[in-house]
This record gives structure tokens, sequence and C-alpha cells, in this order.
């Protein structure tokens, strides 16, 4: 049995070995830059690849088309050949778009070196500026995973430099800077991965170009239209703002101050069921952990029994049983028990833990409107704020679509508009999200309801300290305790609290494991809310892009 698994240990050392022996460099990366008359470039490059081991079968170059008008592939060579356009070996391949993209095709090669030329045209480079016609343009692709060992870039004008040029790279190693009267020639060496050379050079007025080229003349309307859009997207929010202030004016609310309350928090501070006092203590909020813990509540009243179940793939496995009593049961309690053992009309006696969780998180709206309407009956529940607070969750998720949806067509005029299209869009998000935190700001809960919440909270953190070892429950078992720990978020520290005290382990509870285990698994599987279940850069310029072999 081991000489199978040395053998493929074998063949994954040595493909991982000749992986890394894959490796290439460039013993040149030239450019001669020629400017045209019009603005437009017509640049040839040359690089000499040097590929070591391999095989490698095709080399690439990606160019994009920022500030241009157009990039049009004039021809690709290898070795001296032309290729013609084709994807197979001894062809090249150009899609065109932003960035065009250009691949040799070849047949295999190793520990060899190939010369690629790529000559294109670039039409609309030349721009104008404050100083005059200015050309910026990056030398080098600014993506290469390659070292090149030198590179020679030259630029010929057909007008005379108004000014020495601006150099700026980086991983390279500059020589030289020779500027002539229509002329720079930049001699560099040492050039490390995605180093580049980025060349500024300036021109006296209209003498390369009497108009701006069209990337240029469109972003100078869109930065002309720019301040509409603010103003506009302003307005958006504005207005949303008031709205929102505007909703609030139906807001009842509670007084700032405190209950008073002198009731121990070492002990339920009234007489609420688990279910509705963690509804409380969260707002208002009803979640799947509320629903949970009236599980634990049917269980402890014998409405219910737990039973471990054998393992199955080393998980836990746990089902619950519906026991025969015409037990009173609360009006959250009933929804919760049709809820988890009613399947496709029929009513189960048994059935899996997990699968309970499942029915009961997909048929939670029942459970939370039967804990709501309790709340109401108490007397614990506000409607006008509730419904005010409901409008800004609603008014929020709203805007937040709106926003969504107008993203689409902001994009599509990004281009025109150098994306102040989208600020609208972004405008109504942010109105969306001061609607989250008015929402969040404000309570559903009557004034009474607010002073039990303030006491269920002590009382929370009474059970929390508890799991800490850093209070002692009053006369009361950790497992009487269990559902309001449940209902009030602390199912995991529970859980690890009932570990360290084995000792009380209720009846209902049938378990068979003899390690003491189960019940502390069983708390955090059927408790807890969540349950998994079983440099500086180049930018501001045309040229660059990427290059690379394989």
């Amino acid at each position: 049995m081991r000489t199978p698994t040395a053998l493929l240990l074998l063949l994954l050392l040595t493909a991982g070995a000749t992986a890394e022996a894959k490796t290439y460099s460039a013993d040149r990366y030239d450019s001669r830059i020629l400017v045209l008359a019009d603005g437009s470039l017509e640049v040839v490059e040359t690089v000499v690849f040097r590929f070591e081991d391999g095989p490698f079968t095709y080399v690439f170059r990606e160019i994009p088309t920022r500030r241009t008008d157009a990039i049009e592939i004039v021809s690709a060579a290898m070795d001296g050949r032309q290729l013609p356009i084709g994807t197979n070996a001894g062809e090249v391949e150009i899609r065109r778009g932003s960035p065009v993209h250009v691949r040799w095709h070849f047949a295999p090669r190793s520990n060899s070196n190939h010369t690629f030329v790529l000559t294109y045209r670039v039409r609309g480079v030349v721009q104008k500026s404050a100083g005059g016609d200015l050309l910026e343009w990056i030398a080098l692709p600014t993506t290469h995973d390659y070292r090149i060992d030198s590179s020679e870039v030259i630029v010929q004008a057909p007008a005379a430099l108004s000014s020495a040029p601006q150099i700026e790279s980086r991983r390279v190693d500059i020589s030289s800077v020779e500027p002539g009267r229509e002329r720079v020639q930049i001699q560099a060496s040492g050039i490390g991965k995605n180093g580049w050379i980025k060349a500024r050079i300036q021109f006296p007025e209209s003498s390369i170009i009497a108009a701006a080229p069209q990337w240029q003349q469109r972003r100078d309307a869109a930065q002309a239209l720019a301040p509409r859009w603010v103003i506009a997207a302003s307005l958006v929010f504005l207005v949303g703002v008031v709205v929102l202030f505007g909703m609030r004016q139906g807001y009842d609310s509670p007084p700032t101050y405190s209950s008073g309350s002198t009731h121990s928090a070492d002990a339920p501070p009234d007489a609420l069921r688990p279910a509705l006092a963690g509804a409380v203590a969260s707002n208002g909020g009803v979640s799947l952990q509320h629903a949970m813990s009236t599980l634990f509540t049917l269980a402890d009243r014998g409405v219910i029994t737990i039973t471990e179940e054998p393992r199955r793939w080393g998980q836990r496995h746990f089902s619950v049983h519906r026991q025969q009593r015409s037990t009173p049961l609360a009006p959250e309690e009933s929804a919760l028990l049709t809820t988890a053992f009613r399947n496709k009309g029929q009513e189960e006696a048994v059935v899996t833990l997990d699968k309970a969780r499942s029915r009961i998180a997909h048929g939670m709206r029942q459970f939370k409107e039967a804990v709501r309407q309790e709340l109401r009956n108490q007397g614990l529940w506000h409607e006008d704020r509730a419904r005010v607070r409901s409008g800004y969750l609603k008014t929020a998720v709203t805007l937040l679509i709106t926003a969504a949806a107008l993203v689409v067509p902001g994009a599509v005029m990004a281009n025109q508009f150098s994306g102040w299209s989208l600020l609208p869009a972004a405008a109504l998000a942010a109105v969306a999200i001061v609607a989250f935190i008015f929402y969040g700001s404000l309570t559903p809960l009557s004034n009474e309801g607010l002073n039990r919440k303030e006491a269920w909270l002590a009382y929370q953190k009474h059970l929390r300290n508890v799991a800490r070892d850093r209070a002692q429950l009053a006369r009361t078992a950790p497992s009487q305790v269990l559902p309001f720990a449940v209902a009030l978020g602390l199912a995991a520290a529970w859980s690890r609290f009932v570990k360290h005290h084995p000792e009380d382990v209720p009846p209902w509870f049938r378990t068979i494991s003899a390690d003491g285990s189960a019940f502390p698994a069983f708390i955090a599987a059927g408790g807890a809310e969540a349950h998994g279940g079983g440099a500086a850069g180049a930018g501001g310029a045309a040229g660059g892009g990427g290059s690379g072999a394989g």
C-alpha cells in the first residue's frame, strides 16, 4: 500500500518542480513611437523573450484603450515572420475591446530565445493642455510577471519639444534620457516585475493637433456637466432626508427616564414567557432564537421530549417527539408546534431537530404574528411607533432597490459622463442608509414595554455572568433557566456552562451517551441563532497594459 502512495507523492513533487522550472524573462523590450501629424501614434514594440525549460506555446500583449480614440493592430511577427490572424500555432489572435488583446500562438518552445514584434496605431493620444499639446505615454506594460534586462524607448515627433521631457518610472534603472529637438531617447535596464516607464512630452500649442481628441472632448464635456450631476444628487439626498424627518413627526417618542425598577436581576423580572421576554429584550424583534426557546419551554412542560440518536458520519443527531397531552398552549406555542410537526398537511409525531429548525425558520411569519399579538394584548406594543418604524424599513428597502436599478443606466452613461451619472444612485443609497439608521433608533414597544426591556436586559447580563462563572443562579436549576438563556441569545454560552456543570440533565432529554456531552451539544445545536447543520501608479496616461507568456 505504501508504494502507490510514494509514487503519487513523487509525481506531485515532480509536477511541482516542473511548474517552478517553467520560467522566462526578456533580454530587451524596445519601443519605437512615431508621433503623427494628427496626434496619433505608430508604435513598434520589440521584445526578445528567453524561455527557460517550458514548454511555452503563446505570448500575449494587452493594450488599454483609455485616453485614446481607438487602437488598430497593424501587424504581429515572430522571429522575423509576420503571422496571419488565427488561433492555431503559427498564427496571431486579436481580440478587440478594452483592452485590445494580442496573442501569438506557436509550437511548444523551451530553452530558446525568440523575438516578437508588434506594430499598432493609437489614434487620439496627443491632448490639449494648459502648456500646449501634450503626449503622455506608458512605454512598457504596467503588468508583467517577468524581468526585462534592458529597454530602449525612442519617441519621434513632427514638431520641436517646448520643454524638457518628464520621465517617471517604477522598478526601472533609467540609464539616460537624451532629448533632441524633435526626439526623445530613453535607455533603461534592470526592469523588475511590473516595472514601467512613463514619458510626458510637451509641444507648443497647436503644433501637433488643432483640436482635442474625442476622448478629451467627451471628458471635458462631462466635467462641464459634473456640477449638474452633483446638484441633482445633492437635491435627491436633501429631499430624501427631509422626507425621512417628516416621517418621524408621527412618532411618539418615549420618555428618557429609567423605570427605576428595584427587582433583583438574578431572577426573571416578570411572568413573561421566554419568547415574549426575548422579543422585548430585542426591541420588539422576533427571530429564530425566540422560536427555539419556545421549543425548550414546551419540553420543560412535558409537551415534547428530545432523544439523542446514534451518530451518523461522526455527527450528533437528535429527534423531537410530540407527546399526546391535552396541555393548554399559548398562541406562539401552538404556532410553533404546528409549524414543526406538520408536513404537507399531515401531523407527525416525531421529527428530527434539524428538520424542525428548518421548518420553523421557513415558517417564522406565523410565529412572529403570534408573539407580537401577545405583546399587544399585554400592553407592551405601541402601534403608532411600530407603524412609523416599519415605514422606515420599507422606505430603506425601496430606496436600495431603486438605487440598484439606477446603477444600470448610470453605468451605461458612465463613459459619456465620466462616472458622474452614478451620483443619483449613490445619493439614493445614502438616503436608504439614513432610513436604516432611523429604523434602528426607534422602538415599537410601549413605555411599559421599554421598562420591561430594561429589566430583561439586566437579567440577560446576569445570565451571561452565570455562564462565565461570575455569578450564581438563585435557587434555580440550569435546565429551568435554559429557555430564557436561549431567548436572550445566550445559547452558545449556556451550552458551555452546562458542559462544565453536567449534573443537571432534565428528564425530558433522553441520552444514549455516557459522558454527559449530549445535552450541551443539543443546546448548541438547537438554541443558537445560526446553525450550520449536520504604490504610486502609472495612471493618467495612455499605454501600459499587460504582457506575458505561457
